[in-house]
C-alpha cells in the first residue's frame, strides 16, 4: 500500500495491518430503513495497535469485499432514498460510508463532498474523506482534511494519526510526522482507543535526520 520501501520489522507488521485499518472514526447516521445490515459503518478507529501483536480485523472498511451483498443492497436502498431526497445529509454520509466499505473511494468521496456542501462540521466525515483522497493518489488534499478535522476537534486522534501516516509514508515528511506524533502523545490517557504509538515512533525516529 505504501510507496516507500520499509525495512524495519515493526513497520513491516504495520504495513500489513494498515490496509485494513486506515479509516476515520465513522459518522454515526441512521441506517437505511429497509436494511438489515448490522452496524453498516462500524466506526473502527483510524489505525491498528503498532506493537506487532495480532489484531482482530475491523468490520467494514478495507475488510469488506467489494461484492458484499449486504453492502450492495444497502447501496441500492440508499440510491432510492437519495432519488427522493437528494440533499438528505445522513443518507449522503451513509452512502459515502457504504461506497468506502466497498473500496469505491472515488464514489465515496463524491458523496462525502455532497454531504459537506450541506453541513461541514464533522471531523469524522473529513477524516473518512481524507482517506478516500489518500487512496486515490491525492495525499496533500487528504492532509488538508486531516488538519482541518484535528483543528476542529483537538481530541480527534484519528485525524492526527492519519495525518502522521500520510506525512511519513506518502509525503516523506518525517519531521512533520514527528510533530503529529507529539500531538498524539499529549492525548494519551485522555481519549479512548488511542493505539500504541511505539511502532510509529520508532519508524519516525529512524527517518528523522
Amino acid at each position: 500500500m505504501w510507496k516507500n520501501p520499509i525495512v524495519t520489522a515493526v513497520v513491516g507488521v504495520l504495513l500489513g495491518f494498515f490496509a485494513g485499518y486506515m479509516a476515520g472514526q465513522r459518522q454515526q447516521v441512521a441506517p437505511a430503513p429497509a436494511s438489515n445490515t448490522t452496524n453498516p459503518h462500524a466506526g473502527i478507529p483510524g489505525a491498528p495497535p503498532l506493537t506487532g501483536q495480532p489484531a482482530k480485523p475491523p468490520e467494514g472498511g478495507r475488510t469488506a469485499a467489494t461484492a458484499n451483498p449486504k453492502l450492495m443492497e444497502q447501496a441500492r436502498e440508499l440510491e432510492g432514498l437519495l432519488l427522493k431526497d437528494p440533499n438528505n445529509y445522513d443518507h449522503l454520509v451513509q452512502m459515502g460510508n457504504t461506497q468506502y466499505d466497498m473500496n469505491n473511494f472515488v464514489r465515496a468521496a463524491d458523496y462525502y463532498e455532497r454531504a459537506r456542501a450541506i453541513k461541514d462540521e464533522s471531523p469524522d466525515v473529513m477524516t473518512d474523506l481524507g482517506v478516500c483522497y489518500k487512496e486515490t493518489g491525492k495525499p496533500q488534499k487528504a492532509l488538508e482534511l486531516f488538519d482541518k478535522a484535528a483543528a476542529m476537534q483537538p481530541e480527534h486522534w484519528q485525524s492526527r494519526y492519519n495525518a502522521a501516516v500520510v506525512r511519513l509514508f506518502d509525503l516523506n515528511d518525517a519531521v512533520g510526522a514527528k510533530t503529529e506524533l507529539e500531538q498524539l502523545k499529549k492525548l494519551q490517557g485522555k481519549v479512548a482507543n488511542l493505539p500504541d504509538l511505539a511502532g510509529l515512533d520508532v519508524e519516525i525516529a529512524r527517518r528523522v535526520k
